[in-house]
């Protein structure tokens, strides 16, 4: 719902009558739509994490590792839609809100795990340091993007990226 209808277009409401509870039944194990929120937003951090590092240890060469790891990132998007609430937030009214700034902390925080795996690869050698910011930034935005159609064939994408990512000049 949160992919559908924004994290603000959602309610607890919503929420309970999707899953089929009773609202009262979804207040006992959360107390707030933001806390809620939180709560899968920590959780597929930490989900994401994992799938990447076993991503990468799966790349023989620096191109397959790279492929692992959009391929991951695709993945993900399609069986956690939420994460594109890491997208949607870029600051403005709402900017005061805790929940915005949650996210925007989270956003930061995936950002930096995207990064962290890329630069503990081989590819780091050949490009330099902006390289790796840049081109982790435009993953995330791309691929948690709202407009990536999911019915895109994951894996020709995640080629077509990797190939692109690694023939490009410094």
């Amino acid at each position: 719902l949160f992919a559908e209808e924004g994290y603000f277009g959602t309610s607890m409401n919503n929420i309970a009558n999707e899953v089929g509870i009773g609202k009262s039944a979804l207040y006992y194990y959360f107390e707030s739509k933001e806390g809620l929120c939180k709560k899968l937003m920590r959780r597929d951090r930490s989900v994401l994490e994992k799938d990447l590092k076993k991503a990468v240890k799966k790349g023989v060469t620096p191109f397959d590792g790279l492929f692992q790891i959009i391929l991951v990132l695709l993945s993900f998007r399609i069986e956690h839609p939420e994460i594109v609430l890491l997208t949607s937030f870029t600051g403005g009214i709402d900017e005061k809100k805790p929940i915005v700034r949650y996210i925007v902390e989270m956003r930061v925080s995936v950002l930096k795990l995207i990064r962290e795996i890329i630069e503990e690869m081989d590819i780091t050698r050949r490009r330099s340091r902006k390289f790796i910011y840049v081109f982790s930034a435009s993953l995330l935005g791309f691929l948690f993007s709202p407009f990536v159609p999911k019915e895109m064939d994951s894996k020709e994408l995640a080629k077509q990226l990797t190939k692109y990512s690694l023939t490009t000049s410094k």
